[in-house]
């Protein structure tokens, strides 16, 4: 597992264990609550808030002062310049903040495209699988019991590398160094395999029942009410 995947057992713990009996849309929904909460209280405690609803007040001046200026242009510079200062004083106020607040929110996005994207099929289910090089082909096999294997094949249609696959992901890499910080909770292909990666077409999970296809996984939802209860909290916390 990479970095952001590390929080992912304690993620699955309170999925299954504590909000298990609820419905998946419900518990997506407790889930963008939870982000929301988690990125604007980090924000509101790493930020100097203080300093920042000064900076507010200094540019909302310097905007009045630019639009109320009916000089020359080339004296109007300063007014200008004054405006862009406050503005990015703004910017470098909260970029630290910012970024605290994105990394448990980024966490748990990682984990729910892992856990509330596809699933895998069921035995009689047919998947497509797509392969880098068009030399190689490739299966998606699973048994009753057992998590499913993708199996490359060569020309032949003889087995070259199996993996197992830990969580229903679609796609299958060698490994990278930048899976330090974003793992793939399905696994690897090993490094002598003969592809860089391998594509399945998984069959993805839907948290609506009704609406086009693209509105029924999980990610309009969640990013729809994760953005209504952060401006939600931003107004009730009173934060800059």
């Amino acid at each position: 597992m990479g970095l952001l995947n590390l929080p992912q057992p304690l993620f699955e713990w309170i999925d299954k264990a504590l909000l298990g009996f609820l419905p998946p849309l419900v518990r997506l929904l407790l889930w963008s609550i939870l982000a929301a909460l988690l990125a604007m209280e980090l924000y509101r405690l790493f930020s100097p808030q203080a300093r920042i609803a000064a900076v507010k007040e200094h540019f909302r001046e310097a905007q009045r002062r630019l639009n109320d200026y009916d000089g020359p242009f080339e004296e109007a510079w300063p007014l200008i310049g004054n405006v862009l200062r406050l503005a990015l004083r703004r910017v470098w106020l909260v970029l630290p903040a910012t970024l605290a607040a994105s990394l448990p929110l980024l966490m748990v996005i990682v984990w729910l495209d892992a856990s509330y994207g596809h699933r895998f099929p069921a035995p009689s289910e047919q998947v497509a699988v797509e392969v880098a090089d068009e030399d190689f082909g490739g299966q998606l096999r699973r048994e009753a019991a057992g998590p499913p294997r993708a199996v490359l094949l060569d020309a032949a249609g003889n087995s070259v590398t199996e993996v197992i696959l830990q969580a229903p992901i679609p796609l299958l890499h060698k490994w990278q160094a930048w899976n330090l910080l974003l793992g793939n909770p399905a696994g690897y292909l090993p490094e002598d395999a003969p592809v860089e990666r391998i594509q399945l077409d998984l069959p993805r999970l839907e948290v609506l029942s009704f609406g086009p296809s693209w509105l029924r996984g999980w990610e309009p939802t969640f990013f729809a009410a994760l953005m209504i209860f952060a401006f939600l909290l931003k107004y009730l916390r009173r934060i800059e």
